[in-house]
């Protein structure tokens, strides 16, 4: 059997199979015009007994369009020029089968065109002008031959003969063009087509395309979603653009679109296509969807069924998400709680009003008045802190050494705005670990007050109350600062070292810029209670 008969019986099958399925097809394909020839375009095969339309893409009209005609609906370009170059689109419908083929045309300045056939040296007798369609408008034409685009002489040819004698040796091997002219209601015109004879080595094997996938496969789907389903097969050996790839289905039920393509990947071609569904019905749940690629040396298929998806599956990943979704925003919570905090004292406490009955928003302790001391602590209880916390964010403070009215007893006083304060600020330095001041502080010894200047008792004092309040009554929240290094958590009271560990230390750097003490005042605002509005 020969070469060409068993093409033929490859392309009847073909027709036929495709014939039968209800389904929507999308092709795209290269064509390669000559400037000043004529050519046409057929949309497929069966488009002589279907409807047909042509247009431009995108979606340009030909009626403005120079030199293009519609007849026995293919597209002629009478003839070709630089300006037709572009892509068009052919949309035909025959029966249930709807197809669109879409055509990249190139036009270019040459004298002869590229091949579109070919044929084995050994197994051809003779060469064809294949342009049946011109010799149907025109049966006198007139046909001169070129070997590799080089004149032909007569006597080799014969006058005007459609047929190129081919002896079947090695110096037959080239391109064989053929030129026409012919007249077309009333007008001249020129056609050319070109045929490529080869001679195959010894060795010359052509081997049957093969699917990559799908084989045999199962896909969950959901009723009333979209979905996509692609196959994609390797292209034999010496392919020759033979093959074709399509999707067909047991159910004749189905309209089926798809689009095919080719790719190339590391030196070897693949054939595409994706099958589009556009909405799940039940018809297409336990159906095979059957992906075809065909040769004339052999073919190859891969199935893919659908199935629904259960209910108790997709609540189960449905669950998983929120699960997954809450985790997220729990991390994100806690990641950034200073942050969202400060925001919604910004947003939502700019009506709060005082009702838990205190004065102030922090009692603020920290060794002064003694010259011997470090003035750091001073510096920042005096200047820094009522710059930040009252002036710019609105907070009541009671500083000791700054607030205290001539006269009061200092004890009393003490006591009386500590109890009336929702915060207790201690500034600690390298002095706070003294061992006058570490004698001054809670512990189980005798307080030997003596020891201690006056700026200290009075520290000494405040921190007493305060932390008792803090640690026996747990009335009052407090806040450490470090506003000098050398603060060595071992070297504090006890009392202090227990908030330390439990409550954590802001550190304060004096010399650094203010963006650098960004994030110090930003948890500072944070254990602060919101600025209350009187």
């Amino acid at each position: 059997m020969s070469f060409s008969t068993v093409y033929f019986q490859w392309i009847l099958l073909s027709t036929l199979w495709v014939a039968e399925m209800k389904e929507h097809m999308t092709h795209r394909r290269s064509a390669n015009f000559v400037a000043g020839l004529v050519f046409n375009l057929q949309c497929n095969r069966n488009s002589q007994n279907g409807s047909v339309s042509w247009s431009r893409v995108p979606s340009q009209s030909l009626g403005n369009i120079t030199g293009i005609t519609i007849k026995d609906n293919m597209l002629w370009f009478l003839p070709a020029e630089l300006v037709h170059s572009g892509e068009y689109s052919c949309f035909s419908r025959n029966g249930n089968e709807t197809q669109e083929m879409i055509f990249e045309v190139s036009v270019q300045n040459v004298t002869c065109p590229l091949m579109n056939r070919q044929d084995d040296v050994k197994s051809t007798k003779e060469v064809k002008c294949f342009l049946p369609h011109v010799f149907e408008l025109d049966p006198g034409a007139q046909v001169s031959w070129r070997k590799n685009c080089l004149p032909l002489p007569l006597f080799s040819t014969g006058k005007n003969s459609m047929v190129f004698p081919v002896d079947r040796s090695d110096e037959m091997v080239g391109l064989f063009t053929c030129f026409v002219n012919f007249t077309f209601e009333g007008l001249n015109y020129s056609a050319a087509q070109t045929t490529k004879i080869y001679s195959q080595p010894s060795d010359f094997v052509v081997t049957k395309p093969k699917i990559i996938y799908p084989k045999q496969e199962t896909h969950t789907v959901t009723l009333g979603e979209s979905f996509k389903l692609s196959c994609k097969a390797l292209v034999g050996k010496n392919d020759m653009e033979e093959t074709d790839i399509f999707w067909t289905s047991d159910c004749e039920c189905l309209n089926l679109s798809y689009e095919s393509s080719t790719i190339k990947e590391s030196e070897q071609l693949y054939k595409l296509s994706v099958l589009s569904i556009s909405e799940v019905k039940d018809e297409y749940l336990n159906t095979d969807l059957t992906c075809l690629v065909q040769h004339p040396a052999g073919s190859d298929f891969g199935t893919v069924r659908l199935i629904q998806a259960s209910q108790k599956e997709r609540h189960y990943w449905i669950g998983l998400g929120l699960v997954a979704l809450v985790t997220l925003l729990g991390a994100v919570a806690f990641l950034f709680r200073v942050d969202l905090v400060l925001v919604y004292r910004d947003v939502c406490s700019s009506s709060a009003v005082c009702s838990d009955g205190k004065s102030y928003d922090a009692y603020v302790s920290y060794l002064h008045g003694d010259q011997l001391i470090s003035s750091s602590a001073m510096t920042f209880g005096l200047h820094f802190l009522p710059e930040v916390l009252e002036d710019l964010y609105g907070y009541k403070l009671f500083i000791s050494g700054r607030d205290e009215l001539p006269g009061e007893a200092v004890h009393e006083v003490i006591a009386d705005r500590m109890s009336r304060s929702r915060r207790l600020i201690i500034v600690l330095t390298s002095q706070s670990q003294t061992d006058a001041t570490k004698k001054s502080l809670i512990s189980d010894d005798a307080v030997r007050l003596e020891e201690s200047s006056c700026a200290q008792m009075c520290a000494a004092y405040e921190q007493r109350v305060g932390l008792y309040d803090a640690l026996v009554k747990q009335g009052l929240k407090v806040l450490l600062v470090q506003v000098e290094d050398g603060v060595e958590e071992a070297s504090l009271p006890e009392s202090l070292r227990f908030i330390h560990r439990t409550k954590g230390i802001l550190r304060w750097r004096q010399n650094a810029s203010d963006r650098a003490n960004r994030r110090f005042w930003k948890y500072v605002r944070y254990h602060m209670p919101p600025a209350q509005r009187q």
